[in-house]
């Protein structure tokens, strides 16, 4: 096999790592860095080798290729956000942020999460039957809210639903990239979600 066959070969193997097929469709997977500071990390990008999609079905594409992205990153305590930075009205966007991949790394070797609370939560007071009682109350509270939650996930758009999570993801992080605790951004967040402001 002489060079030129050779360097035919690995643009090949390339082309055909770097396509990806979704929803009929296929797509150029292209990987860099995000330089906008508010959303510093990984950015992916699925770029339609066939040119522009219809809107309803490239919408559609995009919910589906963040669930199942989220699916296979959330073993690595990993989410991706819609990227809204994109070249091109056709280009389908997420970004992975950097805080994600610093805890990545961080856990790896030491086995812990940065962002773990340090201080022990409060014993509860009372007995023991008070701690069993607090426990099957929080259960049954919990059970419910899965099904409230179940209930009204079939009434929900995921478009809406998608577009929330990532506006409050990019909140949560601009809050901590200027220095603000999770705690303290969580309670903003809750706030705006209390008084219908978000």
């Amino acid at each position: 096999m002489n060079w030129k066959d050779i360097k035919k070969l690995i643009k090949e193997e390339l082309k055909e790592a770097t396509t990806v097929a979704a929803g009929g469709s296929k797509f150029n997977l292209r990987t860099g860095v995000n330089k906008n500071p508010t959303k510093l990390g990984i950015k992916l990008q699925f770029e339609p080798m066939g040119g522009m999609l219809d809107t309803d079905v490239k919408n559609k594409l995009e919910v589906a290729l963040q669930e199942k992205l989220n699916q296979a990153l959330m073993q690595y305590d990993m989410q991706i956000s819609k990227d809204t930075d994109v070249p091109r009205p056709e280009v389908i966007g997420f970004f992975i942020p950097l805080a994600q991949i610093k805890n990545l790394i961080v856990k790896s070797l030491t086995g812990q999460k940065v962002d773990k609370p340090v201080a022990a939560a409060p014993e509860p007071e009372g007995g023991e039957d008070a701690d069993i009682e607090e426990m099957i109350r929080a259960e049954m509270l919990n059970e419910m809210r899965v099904r409230d939650l179940n209930e009204i996930s079939k009434v929900v758009s995921k478009d809406d639903f998608y577009e929330f999570i990532n506006k409050g993801n990019n909140i949560l992080r601009t809050l901590e990239e200027n220095g603000r605790s999770v705690a303290e951004a969580k309670k903003y967040l809750k706030y705006l979600v209390a008084h219908n402001i978000m």
